[in-house]
């Protein structure tokens, strides 16, 4: 009798160690899922900081310029005109963007908005570099250009390559 229960035992024993080696699998899947998911939401908050800060950072940059060129030899020109129109298309692009990824949270959907944006900082760039803008406009430039390459980063998108 005593024989018989032992067996009994090992045999449950023998039969369940596989279901309980599947269950700890299963409850690994679950973690690895979990992880997936932090990582995700780590990363779209980190995406949502760059777009807000770009955004940000392209509002502060219109403003100097626009105050700037109202103090320069460029004040009443078409080219005052153009660089300010090139300082609102870069705002606009990138509130666009920053609508985009805050109504969808896609990064594939808000790429387009991304390369409008690198575009239209290239040709502010180019308008900076023709028409040699100094003080707090450099800085402010400086600054929107840094978050422009991080923004690029976040969304996977080749360096930026700021010179014509």
């Amino acid at each position: 009798m005593r024989k018989l229960l032992v067996f009994a035992i090992t045999i449950t024993t023998l039969l369940a160690s596989p279901l309980l080696a599947q269950d700890r699998h299963r409850d690994g899947d679950r973690d690895r899922g979990s992880d997936r998911r932090d990582d995700r939401r780590e990363m779209s908050n980190r995406i949502s900081a760059v777009v807000r800060d770009c955004d940000q950072r392209a509002t502060d940059f219109r403003q100097a310029l626009a105050r700037a060129l109202d103090r320069s030899r460029l004040n009443g020109t078409r080219r005052e005109d153009r660089l300010n129109e090139e300082a609102r298309g870069l705002d606009k692009a990138i509130s666009r963007l920053r609508e985009s990824w805050n109504r969808e949270h896609d990064v594939e959907r808000s790429r387009r908005h991304v390369a409008e944006a690198i575009e239209a900082g290239r040709k502010i760039n180019w308008a900076l570099e023709k028409h040699a803008v100094h003080g707090r406009v450099q800085g402010e430039w400086a600054a929107l250009r840094t978050e422009l390459n991080m923004l690029a980063e976040v969304f996977r998108q080749p360096q930026i390559r700021w010179e014509r």
